[in-house]
Protein backbone atom coordinates (compact mmCIF):
# COMPACT_ATOMS: atom_id res chain seq x y z
CA UNK A 1 0.00 0.00 0.00
CA UNK A 2 1.47 3.69 -0.87
CA UNK A 3 0.01 4.66 2.45
CA UNK A 4 2.50 2.59 4.67
CA UNK A 5 5.29 4.03 2.37
CA UNK A 6 7.55 6.90 3.12
CA UNK A 7 6.42 10.53 1.78
CA UNK A 8 8.39 13.63 1.69
CA UNK A 9 8.90 16.57 3.77
CA UNK A 10 7.47 19.49 2.98
CA UNK A 11 9.13 21.73 6.15
CA UNK A 12 12.49 20.30 4.92
CA UNK A 13 15.04 22.53 3.35
CA UNK A 14 16.06 19.32 1.26
CA UNK A 15 15.12 19.66 -2.65
CA UNK A 16 11.60 17.95 -3.50
CA UNK A 17 13.18 15.63 -5.83
CA UNK A 18 16.21 14.86 -3.68
CA UNK A 19 13.58 13.60 -1.18
CA UNK A 20 12.23 11.61 -4.17
CA UNK A 21 15.21 10.27 -4.72
CA UNK A 22 16.61 8.68 -1.59
CA UNK A 23 13.35 7.57 -0.48
CA UNK A 24 13.07 5.36 -4.42
CA UNK A 25 16.57 4.33 -3.57
CA UNK A 26 15.91 2.96 -0.34
CA UNK A 27 13.23 1.39 -1.73
CA UNK A 28 15.18 -0.17 -4.49
CA UNK A 29 17.96 -1.78 -2.39
CA UNK A 30 14.91 -2.68 0.23
CA UNK A 31 13.94 -5.24 -3.05
CA UNK A 32 10.81 -3.80 -2.85
CA UNK A 33 10.65 -3.58 -6.85
CA UNK A 34 9.52 -6.61 -8.97
CA UNK A 35 12.14 -7.96 -11.67
CA UNK A 36 11.05 -7.14 -14.90
CA UNK A 37 8.38 -4.73 -13.98
CA UNK A 38 8.28 -1.42 -14.06
CA UNK A 39 8.64 0.09 -10.43
CA UNK A 40 6.74 2.96 -10.59
CA UNK A 41 5.26 5.31 -13.46
CA UNK A 42 5.68 9.22 -13.34
CA UNK A 43 2.10 9.25 -12.66
CA UNK A 44 1.95 7.17 -9.68
CA UNK A 45 5.36 8.92 -8.39
CA UNK A 46 3.11 12.47 -8.86
CA UNK A 47 0.18 11.14 -7.37
CA UNK A 48 1.94 9.50 -4.30
CA UNK A 49 4.19 12.14 -3.43
CA UNK A 50 1.63 15.08 -4.25
CA UNK A 51 3.88 16.67 -6.76
CA UNK A 52 4.12 17.98 -10.00
CA UNK A 53 5.91 16.00 -12.69
CA UNK A 54 9.14 18.50 -12.56
CA UNK A 55 11.07 16.76 -9.29
CA UNK A 56 9.91 13.20 -10.20
CA UNK A 57 11.44 13.48 -13.53
CA UNK A 58 14.62 15.29 -11.87
CA UNK A 59 14.55 11.87 -9.43
CA UNK A 60 14.61 9.56 -12.16
CA UNK A 61 16.72 10.76 -14.22
CA UNK A 62 19.39 11.41 -11.55
CA UNK A 63 18.42 7.49 -10.82
CA UNK A 64 19.13 6.34 -14.00
CA UNK A 65 22.55 8.47 -14.49
CA UNK A 66 23.87 6.62 -11.36
CA UNK A 67 22.61 3.57 -12.40
CA UNK A 68 19.74 2.13 -10.23
CA UNK A 69 17.48 2.26 -12.73
CA UNK A 70 16.85 2.17 -16.42
CA UNK A 71 14.20 3.69 -18.57
CA UNK A 72 12.41 2.35 -21.88
CA UNK A 73 10.38 4.42 -23.80
CA UNK A 74 6.53 3.77 -23.18
CA UNK A 75 7.54 0.99 -21.35
CA UNK A 76 8.64 2.59 -18.05
CA UNK A 77 11.52 2.74 -15.68
CA UNK A 78 12.87 -0.31 -14.55
CA UNK A 79 15.24 -1.21 -11.84
CA UNK A 80 18.51 -2.71 -12.45
CA UNK A 81 18.84 -6.20 -10.74
CA UNK A 82 21.82 -8.32 -9.89
CA UNK A 83 24.93 -7.42 -11.80
CA UNK A 84 27.09 -4.19 -10.25
CA UNK A 85 26.56 -1.24 -12.23
CA UNK A 86 28.51 1.52 -13.60
CA UNK A 87 26.84 4.64 -13.72
CA UNK A 88 28.56 7.36 -16.66
CA UNK A 89 29.10 9.57 -13.83
CA UNK A 90 31.13 7.84 -11.82
CA UNK A 91 33.76 9.66 -10.03
CA UNK A 92 37.61 8.65 -11.07
CA UNK A 93 38.78 5.73 -8.50
CA UNK A 94 35.06 5.76 -7.13
CA UNK A 95 33.63 2.14 -8.22
CA UNK A 96 34.52 0.47 -4.78
CA UNK A 97 32.25 2.99 -2.21
CA UNK A 98 29.97 3.68 -5.16
CA UNK A 99 29.52 -0.58 -5.25
CA UNK A 100 29.55 -0.22 -1.42
CA UNK A 101 26.69 2.47 -1.22
CA UNK A 102 24.44 -0.23 -3.26
CA UNK A 103 24.90 -2.55 -0.50
CA UNK A 104 27.29 -4.94 -1.76
CA UNK A 105 30.43 -6.22 -0.30
CA UNK A 106 33.14 -4.74 -1.99
CA UNK A 107 36.68 -3.71 -1.35
CA UNK A 108 39.98 -3.87 -3.46
CA UNK A 109 43.02 -5.64 -3.67
CA UNK A 110 46.38 -4.24 -4.46
CA UNK A 111 48.67 -6.58 -6.31
CA UNK A 112 51.30 -4.41 -7.00
CA UNK A 113 53.22 -1.00 -6.87
CA UNK A 114 56.38 -0.36 -8.66
CA UNK A 115 58.25 1.99 -11.08
CA UNK A 116 58.72 0.16 -14.14
CA UNK A 117 60.33 1.54 -18.00
CA UNK A 118 57.79 2.70 -20.49
CA UNK A 119 57.31 0.03 -23.14
CA UNK A 120 56.98 1.55 -26.41
CA UNK A 121 53.33 0.81 -26.69
CA UNK A 122 53.19 3.12 -23.79
CA UNK A 123 55.21 5.70 -25.39
CA UNK A 124 52.70 5.89 -27.95
CA UNK A 125 49.69 5.98 -25.81
CA UNK A 126 51.03 8.55 -23.31
CA UNK A 127 53.12 10.41 -26.26
CA UNK A 128 56.45 10.24 -24.20
CA UNK A 129 59.10 11.86 -26.33
CA UNK A 130 61.82 8.58 -25.18
CA UNK A 131 61.81 5.73 -22.20
CA UNK A 132 61.06 7.35 -18.91
CA UNK A 133 60.04 5.20 -15.84
CA UNK A 134 56.01 4.90 -15.08
CA UNK A 135 54.20 4.19 -11.41
CA UNK A 136 52.55 0.96 -12.57
CA UNK A 137 49.44 0.16 -9.80
CA UNK A 138 47.85 -3.29 -10.10
CA UNK A 139 44.61 -3.62 -8.56
CA UNK A 140 41.81 -6.54 -8.24
CA UNK A 141 38.33 -5.33 -7.35
CA UNK A 142 36.43 -8.36 -5.67
CA UNK A 143 32.37 -8.09 -4.92
CA UNK A 144 31.42 -10.57 -2.88
CA UNK A 145 34.85 -12.33 -2.55
CA UNK A 146 34.81 -12.91 -6.28
CA UNK A 147 37.03 -10.95 -8.61
CA UNK A 148 34.69 -8.18 -10.62
CA UNK A 149 37.88 -5.73 -12.17
CA UNK A 150 41.31 -6.24 -12.27
CA UNK A 151 42.84 -3.21 -13.42
CA UNK A 152 46.42 -1.79 -14.24
CA UNK A 153 47.20 1.70 -14.30
CA UNK A 154 50.28 3.67 -15.44
CA UNK A 155 51.16 7.53 -14.14
CA UNK A 156 53.61 9.82 -14.77
CA UNK A 157 54.30 11.38 -11.44
CA UNK A 158 57.32 12.05 -9.61
CA UNK A 159 59.70 9.56 -8.52
CA UNK A 160 59.37 10.83 -4.85
CA UNK A 161 55.61 10.03 -5.06
CA UNK A 162 55.52 5.86 -4.11
CA UNK A 163 52.64 4.81 -2.52
CA UNK A 164 52.35 1.64 -0.75
CA UNK A 165 49.76 -0.78 -1.03
CA UNK A 166 48.26 -0.28 2.63
CA UNK A 167 48.17 3.01 1.71
CA UNK A 168 46.34 2.34 -2.02
CA UNK A 169 43.83 -0.05 -0.08
CA UNK A 170 42.97 2.33 2.65
CA UNK A 171 42.09 5.32 0.36
CA UNK A 172 40.93 2.77 -2.66
CA UNK A 173 41.80 5.51 -4.72
CA UNK A 174 45.60 6.84 -5.76
CA UNK A 175 44.14 9.60 -7.66
CA UNK A 176 43.00 11.07 -4.07
CA UNK A 177 46.53 10.51 -2.94
CA UNK A 178 48.12 11.82 -5.84
CA UNK A 179 45.98 15.14 -5.65
CA UNK A 180 46.60 15.75 -1.54
CA UNK A 181 50.23 14.52 -1.94
CA UNK A 182 51.71 15.90 -5.26
CA UNK A 183 48.65 18.68 -5.96
CA UNK A 184 47.73 16.78 -9.49
CA UNK A 185 44.24 16.01 -10.08
CA UNK A 186 43.03 13.98 -12.46
CA UNK A 187 40.07 15.97 -13.83
CA UNK A 188 39.18 13.86 -17.20
CA UNK A 189 39.10 10.15 -18.72
CA UNK A 190 38.56 9.74 -22.21
CA UNK A 191 37.72 5.93 -22.34
CA UNK A 192 36.94 3.20 -24.99
CA UNK A 193 35.18 0.50 -24.17
CA UNK A 194 34.56 -2.97 -25.80
CA UNK A 195 34.44 -6.94 -25.56
CA UNK A 196 37.01 -9.48 -25.96
CA UNK A 197 38.03 -13.00 -24.98
CA UNK A 198 39.98 -13.65 -21.98
CA UNK A 199 43.82 -14.11 -22.62
CA UNK A 200 45.56 -16.97 -20.02
CA UNK A 201 46.64 -14.23 -17.58
CA UNK A 202 43.07 -12.04 -17.35
CA UNK A 203 41.36 -15.25 -17.15
CA UNK A 204 43.70 -16.35 -14.06
CA UNK A 205 43.13 -12.89 -12.20
CA UNK A 206 39.08 -13.22 -12.69
CA UNK A 207 39.09 -16.60 -12.24
CA UNK A 208 37.62 -17.38 -15.55
CA UNK A 209 38.07 -19.53 -18.44
CA UNK A 210 40.52 -18.47 -21.55
CA UNK A 211 38.40 -17.43 -24.06
CA UNK A 212 35.35 -16.79 -21.87
CA UNK A 213 33.84 -13.17 -22.58
CA UNK A 214 35.29 -9.83 -20.79
CA UNK A 215 34.66 -6.09 -20.99
CA UNK A 216 37.78 -4.32 -22.00
CA UNK A 217 38.17 -0.48 -20.51
CA UNK A 218 41.31 1.77 -21.85
CA UNK A 219 41.48 5.51 -20.15
CA UNK A 220 43.80 8.11 -20.65
CA UNK A 221 43.75 10.16 -18.18
CA UNK A 222 44.04 14.18 -18.35
CA UNK A 223 44.94 17.10 -15.40
CA UNK A 224 43.35 20.39 -15.03
CA UNK A 225 45.40 21.78 -18.07
CA UNK A 226 44.48 18.92 -20.22
CA UNK A 227 48.24 17.08 -19.53
CA UNK A 228 47.71 13.58 -20.42
CA UNK A 229 49.72 11.94 -17.28
CA UNK A 230 48.42 8.17 -17.23
CA UNK A 231 46.36 5.38 -18.86
CA UNK A 232 44.84 2.59 -17.48
CA UNK A 233 43.65 -0.97 -18.99
CA UNK A 234 40.21 -2.33 -17.02
CA UNK A 235 39.36 -5.99 -17.78
CA UNK A 236 35.71 -6.62 -16.30
CA UNK A 237 34.18 -10.39 -15.86
CA UNK A 238 31.77 -9.22 -18.84
CA UNK A 239 28.63 -11.74 -17.66
CA UNK A 240 28.93 -10.10 -13.82
CA UNK A 241 29.29 -6.25 -14.74
CA UNK A 242 26.71 -3.66 -16.36
CA UNK A 243 27.68 -0.53 -17.49
CA UNK A 244 24.85 2.44 -17.78
CA UNK A 245 24.32 5.29 -19.86
CA UNK A 246 21.79 7.77 -20.82
CA UNK A 247 22.19 9.78 -24.13
CA UNK A 248 20.04 12.95 -24.17
CA UNK A 249 18.31 13.78 -28.02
Amino acid sequence: MISSKRMIDRYSGIPLYKQIKHILIEELQGNESSEGKPFSTEEELTKRFHVSRAPVRQALKELANEGYVYRERAKGTFPVQQLPVRPPGLELGGLVSYLREQGMDCHSKVLAVKRVMATKQLIGILRLKSKEELLKISRLILVDQQPLVWTTAYLQTPKTFQPTASQLEEKESVFSILESEQGITISRADHQLWAASATKEEAKMLEIHVGDSVLIMETKLFTRNDQLIGFRRAVHRAEDYKLSFTVNR
